[in-house]
């Protein structure tokens, strides 16, 4: 009774008001322990690779091969979120993933997997990562009432970067045990995304969009993409996104080496205890962005999370210590996290529902395409030159992006001053 008591006091705090409705709180669990499970494996993929080959390149080889599904799949992935049922097309998107992890724990464990095993496993990964996103975005306004809308946005966005603590809170330790180690924690992994997979049969709720059939594929993205690009606001919010992703957002290929060259890491632990740091701060500062109502708050959030998500990878850059290095990527994770949030809260809110489906996986598609390609040449830079000083260079590119574009676009000031994006307001300059 005292357990159910402290349930409904958690559910009535306004961080937590879309929790009080059953389905979202399943889905929300059914990411948090997908997010768990794609976090464990790049951390154990990424150091056995840098173990294997001796090359952050090959890291980044892998990385882009996770992520290039999000730029080269994300729009018919957006198309059947809007054609089929959201909730089946998630189902499909989590067991899959769930038998792909399993692949990669069974090759690992029986000594037979090679790195082009890895690069194909960490496609197939992304195919269904890249589909199962659209599909699960889209299914979140049809779960709770417009009221708790932006409150649920938050917190899912929550589930995107804060799993990587949970996840990486077991993981981490057990990357450092000589009999766990990076098989073990593949294992985990599979498990984390089958308890996803089961937690997703749960929700009920059916939604579809209309998509209509006679128009074919590429009329169909063409209309996506026709829409964000004639509508100014929601057009500068994808090229900002774009511009943090490329600069900011794609330091996974050059972690590993960083933590070995700069921190001295002997094994992947303590790669897993940076990106849980990540995870942790993105998890308390999404959390903290969920129970702001202030709309003019929201806007002076927006500006200066853009602006520390610069300075933030700086600081990464020059911390002499594992645990100076530990706050940095907690502090980069609570700055990048709580950033993507807003931009795509601000978005969703004015996107009509007939079309959610493909507008979410268009915004991916700028986010993962991007952050592809950038983590691809990072992981070759690294080798040549250093991972501080492409974290230096690339944190005060976009700063200068961040100030240039709020001198530049009056609507983007208007956003930062008031708050607020109303659909005229995304829609002029039509």
């Amino acid at each position: 009774m005292k357990n159910s008591t402290r349930v409904r006091d958690i559910q009535n705090l306004p961080h937590f008001a879309a929790m009080r409705h059953r389905d979202y709180r399943f889905i929300w669990i059914a990411n948090m322990f997908s997010g768990s499970a794609m976090w464990t494996f790049v951390v154990a993929a990424s150091w056995l690779v840098l173990e294997r080959s001796d090359s952050s390149g090959w890291v980044g080889i892998i990385t882009f091969a996770g992520m290039i599904p999000f730029l080269l799949v994300s729009p018919i992935a957006g198309l059947l979120a809007d054609r089929m049922d959201r909730r089946k097309l998630a189902i499909i998107t989590f067991s899959s993933n769930a038998v792909i992890t399993t692949v990669a724990a069974v090759l690992t464990i029986a000594g037979a997997i090679e790195l082009w095993h890895l690069a194909i496993l960490a496609f197939a990964n992304g195919v269904f990562r890249a589909t199962q996103e659209p599909a699960v975005q889209a299914l979140i306004p049809n779960q709770v009432p417009r009221e708790d809308l932006l409150n649920a946005i938050t917190l899912n966005a929550a589930t995107r970067h804060g799993a990587r603590f949970f996840g990486l809170l077991v993981a981490s330790p057990l990357l450092a045990v000589d009999f766990v180690g990076i098989s073990g924690v593949l294992v985990l992994s599979s498990m984390f995304q089958f308890a996803g997979t089961f937690q997703m049969i749960k929700v009920r709720t059916a939604s579809r969009g209309e998509s209509a059939p006679e128009h074919g594929l590429a009329r169909s993205i063409a209309d996506g993409l026709v829409y964000i690009y004639t509508n100014k606001t929601i057009a500068i919010f994808i090229l900002l996104v774009a511009f943090h992703c490329a600069l900011v957002m794609s330091n996974d290929s050059i972690l590993p080496v960083f933590s070995r060259e700069d921190l001295g890491a002997v094994d992947g632990s303590i790669l897993g205890y940076l990106v849980m740091a990540f995870g942790v701060g993105s998890l308390f500062a999404t959390l903290a962005m969920a129970g702001v109502r202030n709309e003019r708050r929201k806007g002076q959030m927006l500006i200066w999370t853009g602006i520390m998500s610069g300075v933030t990878p700086v600081l990464l850059a020059f911390s002499p210590t594992v645990a100076i290095a530990v706050v940095a990527m907690a502090a980069i994770g609570a700055s990048q996290s709580v950033f993507m949030a807003l931009t795509s809260t601000y978005i969703q809110t004015v996107v009509p529902d007939r079309i959610r489906g493909r507008i979410s996986s268009l915004y991916i598609l700028h986010a993962g395409g991007v952050m592809a390609f950038a983590n691809l040449g990072y992981g070759f830079m690294a080798d040549a030159l250093s991972a501080p000083l492409i974290l230096i260079v690339t944190g005060v590119m976009f700063v200068a992006v961040v100030l240039s574009m709020a001198l530049g676009q009056a609507d983007l000031r208007r956003v930062y001053r008031t708050g607020s994006v109303s659909l005229a307001q995304a829609s002029a300059g039509a």
